[in-house]
C-alpha cells in the first residue's frame, strides 16, 4: 500500500468515526439542548403603572401587525434628545418608567413601545416568542425607528437607543443598520450563541457519563451541536434567531455603554465582557457589584441614572441647538428609516 492509500484509509475511518459519534451525540444530547433552549426564565419583570400623561401612538410593522407605543415627554422646557426604549422579555412598554424617569427630568424625550405578543400590541398567530431574538422582534424595532426618526427630523434631535436584556439585543441588531441612531445603552445584554455555548459546556456533565471527554471537546463542536438544536427550535417556532456578534462591529464609531450585573446568574458577566471585546470604540462597560439580571437599576440607584445621563448628554445633546420638547407628538410619516434588510440573513451578515 502506498502512503497516500494509507492516509486516505485513516482519513476515511476518522471521518466515519466522527459521523457516528455526532449521530450519537445528536440522539442523546440534542433533545436536552432543545429543552433547555426553550425554557423560559422563571422570573417575572417588575410591572409598572401606565403614565396617563403619555401620548399613545400606533405603529405598523413590515408584516402588518399593529404595535402600541407611547411618548413620555421630557419635563424640561427644552429637550436635549430622544431615547427609544426597548423593554425586556415578558414586560411591556411601561417598564420604561423604571429606567427612564430621571432621564425625562434631565431633558430627554422617551419613546417606548410594546413588542408583538406583549402588552397592548397585536398577537402574531402561531408565534410563541422566547427570550432569544428573532426576525420578528427586529421588525418591531424597525417600526419604532421609522416613527421616531420622523419626529426627530422635525426638531433636529439626536436619537439614542436604550434596551434591557432581550430588548437590548433586538435594538442593537435593528439599529446597527440605521445611522440615525447616534448612541446605544444596554442593560443585561447577551448573545444567543454565547449563552448557548456557555451553558452547553457547563451542563454537559449532567447528561454525559464520559467525564474525561467533554472538557477536551473543542468549542466549534459544541457550536455545531448547538446550531443543530437551534435549527430544530427555529422550525418549531417558525422563526430564525439572530446572531448579535456579527453586527456589534457595525455600531462603531457610534458609542455604546454596556451595563451588567456582576452577580447575574442568567447571563454571567463573562458574556458581557466577550461582547464588549467585539464592539468597536468608543465603548464603556460597567459591571455593577451585587446586581443580578436586570437588577443594576435597583442596586446602583442614583449612580445608575447619573452615569446614564452623563453618557447620553455627552453623545446626544446638541450645543446651542436645543429643540422644543415633544409634548404632543404625532406621526405624519414624513421621515423615513434608511432601508433595513428584511431577511434575517442580511441583518446578521458579516461586514
Amino acid at each position: 500500500m502506498t502512503i497516500l492509500t494509507v492516509l486516505l484509509t485513516v482519513f476515511s475511518l476518522l471521518l466515519v468515526a466522527f459521523v457516528l459519534f455526532t449521530i450519537r451525540v445528536c440522539i442523546l444530547y440534542v433533545p436536552a439542548v432543545i429543552r433547555i433552549f426553550q425554557e423560559r426564565p422563571i422570573f417575572q419583570p417588575t410591572q409598572q403603572e401606565p403614565d396617563k400623561s403619555a401620548e399613545d401612538v400606533a405603529l405598523v410593522t413590515d408584516d402588518g401587525l399593529q404595535l402600541k407605543g407611547s411618548w413620555l415627554p421630557s419635563r424640561t422646557a427644552r429637550s436635549v434628545g430622544i431615547i427609544i426604549f426597548c423593554h425586556e422579555f415578558l414586560s411591556n412598554r411601561w417598564s420604561a418608567r423604571r429606567y427612564c424617569e430621571p432621564l425625562r427630568e434631565a431633558g430627554f424625550d422617551i419613546f417606548t413601545f410594546d413588542f408583538r405578543n406583549h402588552g397592548d400590541s397585536d398577537i402574531q398567530p402561531g408565534y410563541e416568542p422566547v427570550q432569544w431574538v428573532s426576525e420578528y422582534e427586529l421588525a418591531d424595532v424597525r417600526a419604532a425607528l421609522r416613527h421616531v426618526i420622523a419626529r426627530a427630523a422635525e426638531r433636529n434631535h439626536k436619537i439614542g437607543l436604550f434596551g434591557v436584556s432581550r430588548g437590548a439585543v433586538a435594538g442593537l441588531l435593528a439599529a446597527a443598520c440605521e445611522p440615525s441612531v447616534a448612541a446605544f445603552v444596554t442593560d443585561s445584554l447577551y448573545s444567543t450563541h454565547l449563552v448557548q455555548l456557555l451553558y452547553m459546556r457547563r451542563w454537559v456533565g449532567i447528561y454525559s457519563s464520559y467525564s474525561w471527554l467533554y472538557p477536551i471537546v473543542p468549542s466549534w463542536y459544541y457550536a455545531m451541536v448547538g446550531l443543530i438544536a437551534m435549527r430544530l427550535v427555529e422550525r418549531r417556532h417558525k422563526c430564525r434567531f439572530a446572531k448579535l456578534e456579527r453586527v456589534l462591529g457595525r455600531l462603531s464609531p457610534r458609542p455604546i455603554f454596556m451595563i451588567h450585573g456582576q452577580r447575574d446568574n442568567y447571563i454571567v458577566p463573562e458574556v458581557a465582557e466577550r461582547l464588549f471585546e467585539l464592539a468597536g470604540d468608543p465603548k464603556e462597560l460597567w459591571l455593577v457589584p451585587e446586581a443580578k439580571h436586570n437588577g443594576a437599576v435597583d442596586v446602583a440607584g442614583d449612580e445608575y441614572f447619573a452615569r446614564l445621563e452623563r453618557f447620553l448628554r455627552q453623545w446626544l445633546e446638541r450645543e446651542a441647538q436645543g429643540g422644543a420638547a415633544l409634548h404632543a407628538p404625532g406621526d405624519d410619516n414624513r421621515g423615513k428609516v434608511q432601508p433595513l434588510p428584511l431577511s434575517l440573513g442580511d441583518t446578521v451578515a458579516n461586514r
